[in-house]
């Protein structure tokens, strides 16, 4: 039953998600404005994580779903680039709620070839609700195919996750 809730939260979130985001790329008709924001900025991912606790408890492997969105106004600095990324997360952790949402910022850059790091900051708004801090290694498969390799650490849960970004 646990498994069922946790699939109904996230089907209602994405729903929810695309209902509200849908509009913002509507046209209007108008030729003086586009729309709110850029689809070819839009990106998607998911992946899987190792997760451990302090104290009694093993370490669990759980899952994320996440969407991003490239900030390329944003430029803090010559071969830096930002993003905004929003997900879904389950820690894996039987016995209790132990699966939220989180946002956080990211700021990535290439280090060699198709080699990059990124670096993110945020909230978890899930049942480790705080601060999150993480840090990573991408490699470009294609333009629009990364994977990446973070430790992310957050109040009570830490993560070393692999996740795989897809560049709508």
């Amino acid at each position: 039953m646990h498994h069922i809730n946790k699939i109904f939260t996230l089907l209602t979130a994405l729903l929810l998600s695309v209902s509200l985001i849908t509009p913002v790329f509507a046209d209007n008709g108008s030729t003086k404005k586009g729309p709110l924001l850029d689809k070819g900025k839009f990106s998607i991912g998911a992946g899987i994580s190792l997760n451990s606790v302090s104290g009694p408890a093993d370490d669990e492997v759980g899952f994320q779903f996440f969407g991003a969105y490239d900030l390329t106004q944003l430029k803090l600095m010559d071969g830096v680039d930002s993003s905004v990324e929003f997900g879904y997360m389950d820690y894996g952790f039987s016995g209790a709620d132990s699966n939220g949402i989180w946002g956080t910022y990211v700021i990535d850059g290439a280090m060699s070839g198709q080699f990059g790091w990124l670096a993110r900051l945020g909230l978890d708004l899930g049942d480790d609700s705080g601060f999150m801090l993480g840090a990573g290694l991408s490699y470009a498969i294609s333009k629009k195919i990364d994977t990446r390799l973070e430790f992310v650490a957050r109040d009570e849960v830490n993560s070393l996750q692999f996740n795989v970004l897809y560049r709508l």
